[in-house]
């Protein structure tokens, strides 16, 4: 049950808001003055629901104390005047008396709804940057330099294409762009397009005039209204659906499906593909209109093997956050395994060191990453290219001949419990006549 705090100072309407919202199943409790309310520690609330001329201080001085409590203003002068103030003071909504009972009800929903909104997208923001890789490129690497170049480029520049191999991180340098712009508050919404999916691709970026999946009816597009919106592989578009693409961006307007009016397009475009614009058009997968429009700013992200400087630098970066991670700040790499990072050729990039450096934590034993726990061993060509189940299913079938479950878990860095259950998961028993799983070796 929500909790609301109603602050009003008429005896009559206090008890007629109150019945009224009991009835609707909220928890109701009320003050008559900004200095009752504040006692009654309104951040702990729901919402707040004030009048705005109160005995001493008007409702809105409650706002600063309320936190990330919403607060709704209620007022008998109703004019424009005080609703702007209300808002500028930091309130949510603003209703006039007198008002009808349905109208205010739906402006609390709304104002709940809305509160909600924002704590589950602060939530995701937070929920992604614990679980993502970093999204700015490391200082004083190439990427960082392109990244600068990127933005001296105005907000005028409505597209942008990022072209190189697999694993050069491309939609991350597109994620940080949009993040030091000035569209950082708005959407970043990423449509992939696959062959397997162009048929949907119409509904999915133009929308079908209802909403679907969460999505507005304008679909992607509208769902990053004055943000960004990064299309992977434009050129697996169907070649209709790139003719109105390239329409709707010229028009700067998008059409609403059912009834046909217009909506305006705000957005920045950035696509991202292994080539240039130039052989995705000599190729015939773009057509002319929709390539002339992506040509207009492209930058090739050069591989990992050609920028060594920034090798150390984003293998640093990632340790450092799988380590905060996992609690293990002390975490580092050894000088041989630096050594190691250095002169690998990364023939799948950044994607590639990120995906070692994770599987290293993994198996890493003490406060220091070695080469071998790099998999730039003996056996390097044979694990080093393994996810981390794949390499764990490698380690334990390699080494459990000469290796007891005791040392096996101290080597993979887990107890010996977790190794029998991740055994039993991944269906790798250990053979009971094998005289090193014997009990007698202790737990």
């Amino acid at each position: 049950m929500k909790k609301l705090l109603l602050v009003e100072d008429e005896e009559v309407i206090l008890k007629a808001l109150r019945r009224l919202l009991e009835r609707n199943h909220y928890e109701v409790h009320s003050a008559t003055t900004v200095e009752e309310a504040l006692q009654a520690q309104p951040q702990s609330f729901d919402l707040i629901l004030a009048d705005l001329r109160l005995p001493g201080a008007e409702g809105t001085a409650i706002i600063p104390h309320a936190e990330a409590v919403p607060v709704v203003i209620m007022t008998s002068h109703a004019s424009v005047r005080s609703a702007v103030d209300a808002m500028r003071h930091g309130a949510i909504d603003y209703i006039a008396k007198p008002f009808d009972h349905d109208e205010l009800l739906m402006v609390i929903e709304r104002a709940l709804l809305q509160n909600l909104l924002k704590a589950q997208n602060q939530a995701l923001k937070l929920e992604l940057q614990r679980t993502q890789p970093e999204h700015q490129p490391i200082q004083e690497s190439v990427a960082a330099q392109l990244l600068v170049d990127l933005q001296r480029q105005t907000d005028s520049h409505r597209f942008l294409h990022l072209y190189g191999e697999r694993g050069t991180e491309r939609e991350a340098l597109a994620r940080a762009l949009h993040a030091n712009s000035e569209r950082a508050d708005a959407p970043f919404v990423v449509a992939d397009v696959g062959a397997d999916t162009a048929a949907m691709d119409a509904e999915m970026l133009l929308g079908s005039g209802t909403p679907q999946d969460n999505l507005p009816p304008g679909g992607l597009l509208q769902a990053a209204q004055n943000g960004t919106l990064v299309l992977r592989h434009p050129e697996l578009l169907d070649r209709d659906l790139q003719v109105q693409l390239s329409q709707a961006f010229n028009h700067g307007t998008l059409m609403h499906p059912d009834n046909g009016h217009q909506r305006a397009i705000n957005v920045r475009v950035v696509t991202l593909a292994h080539v240039g614009i130039e052989t995705l058009l000599a190729t015939d997968r773009l057509t002319p209109e929709l390539a002339q429009l992506l040509s207009q700013n492209q930058y090739e992200v050069p591989p990992l093997r050609q920028r060594p400087a920034d090798i150390l630098p984003i293998a640093r970066a990632h340790l450092s956050t799988l380590a905060h991670r996992h609690g293990l700040k002390t975490l580092k790499f050894s000088a041989e395994s630096e050594s190691a990072l250095r002169a690998n050729q990364w023939p799948g990039n950044a994607s590639e060191l990120r995906h070692v450096v994770a599987r290293a934590v993994y198996v890493a034993r003490g406060t220091t990453i070695s080469a071998e726990n790099l998999g730039f061993g003996l056996d390097a060509t044979i694990s080093r290219d393994l996810n981390l189940d794949e390499y764990f299913r490698y380690f334990v079938l390699r080494n459990q001949s000469t290796l007891s479950e005791t040392d096996l878990a101290a080597r993979l860095g887990i107890s010996r419990k977790a190794l029998w259950e991740r055994r039993q998961k991944m269906k790798l028993p250990r053979d009971t006549n094998d005289e090193l799983s014997s009990p007698k070796e202790g737990n």
